[in-house]
């Protein structure tokens, strides 16, 4: 452990249930890694208070604090996290191996999580998918061609970027989680949907996602009112 490491203390201010916290979340139980959790109350608007929007003027979590530096952005968190705590590498340990992690990762940011998180996720959370019950089930569809990447690389790697646990598996689980859990929803599946079991059209990425759920400390990080 580095002198930097051993004297870095960490405050996580996040929401339960937010998949950008959970990243970090994830990320810091991984590396085994202490902080202070500032769990804050999104019915309260706690996240629109003054005190917090010093910390993240956009309102959003997660935010790491650390002394007087506050943090936010939940790859960016975890990429400075990697540098401070690198014993348990996230971003890989050669040039080849951090640059094909990021990759990663930017495919999945870039063309498959907002895909399902505008299309699917916020309309069957807001309200409002049965609006158009149509449009949902023609977004439901493109959700298997924009994870068809995914499932194209875990069948031939257990991971996204290799045989390990890296920044590109943990960036995309929680988004993924999220989808799970929206699309079992009684409307989801009243407007056939198709997306209650991933895994039956994606056996690699149900393989994944079954060895990620087993991962070191997964259940620390998990989010608390899902348990309910």
């Amino acid at each position: 452990m580095s002198a930097e490491e051993s004297t870095t203390a960490h405050e996580l201010f996040w929401i339960s249930g937010s998949p950008y916290a959970w990243r970090v979340q994830l990320a810091l139980a991984y590396k085994g890694v202490s902080y202070t959790s500032r769990r804050m109350d999104l019915a309260k608007q706690e996240n629109r208070s003054p005190a917090f929007l010093k910390l993240n003027p956009r309102g959003k979590v997660p935010v790491l604090k650390t002394g007087n530096d506050a943090l936010y952005e939940s790859v960016a968190i975890i990429a400075f996290l990697d540098r401070v705590h690198p014993a348990v590498p996230l971003f890989g340990q050669t040039a080849q191996e951090h640059g094909r992690i990021w990759q990663s990762v930017s495919e999945f940011e870039n063309y498959t999580r907002d895909l399902f998180d505008v299309e699917v996720i916020r309309p069957l959370l807001r309200g409002y998918a049965k609006d158009d019950p149509e449009a949902m089930r023609a977004s439901a569809a493109h959700v298997y061609d924009a994870l068809s990447w995914m499932e194209r690389a875990l069948s031939i790697t257990p991971y996204l970027a290799g045989d390990e646990i890296t920044a590109a598996d943990i960036v995309a689980l929680p988004n993924i989680q999220m989808l799970r859990r929206v699309a079992v929803r009684p409307e989801a599946i009243e407007m056939a949907l198709g997306l209650e079991d991933l895994s039956a059209r994606l056996p690699a990425l149900g393989a994944w996602l079954s060895r990620m759920e087993t991962m070191r400390r997964y259940d620390e990080a998990f989010p608390p009112h899902w348990r309910s």
